[in-house]
């Protein structure tokens, strides 16, 4: 029995020395790798300077350039051309025109008018109240 007593408490004295140990941190590898690698000098990467292995050429084509000195498009319109002097009768029929445009301008706005003022006549004759209203003061229905 004391063998039994006697391996107890070696054992616990041994558990008691081993738990200090379990509670110290153990020294972390990885920080220090990373500490060391962090110290070192940085690496370069520096490229030697190529010179171009290919080349292009830029050609433009003028389909008609060896057929015309002048491309069809460039030129004036071939036909007939007023003379030069005396008057012109394009702009003649662009004021006329513009004339006719105006008159009937005038008289579209003058035919609106006319036809709001007719509906604020008849809505101001059928209210029983028109003298009230702002809109009906100058109306002949309510005069």
């Amino acid at each position: 029995m004391k063998a039994i007593g006697f391996a107890l408490v070696s054992m616990m004295i041994l558990g008691a020395a081993a738990a200090p140990r379990a509670q110290e941190p153990a020294p972390d590898r990885s920080l220090e790798r990373m500490r060391s690698v962090l110290e070192k000098t940085p690496l370069r990467l520096t490229l030697p300077d190529m010179e171009p292995t290919f080349k292009v050429e830029i050609k433009a084509i003028h389909p008609f350039h060896e057929i015309f000195d002048v491309v069809p498009w460039a030129t004036a319109p071939v036909g007939w051309q007023p003379p030069g002097y005396g008057f012109d009768l394009l702009t003649v029929f662009r004021y006329v025109a513009k004339a006719a445009s105006d008159a009937k301008y005038e008289h579209d706005v003058h035919k609106a008018h006319e036809e709001v003022q007719r509906a604020i006549d008849d809505y101001c004759a059928a209210q029983p109240n028109a003298n009230r209203i702002l809109l009906c003061y100058g109306s002949p229905s309510v005069r």
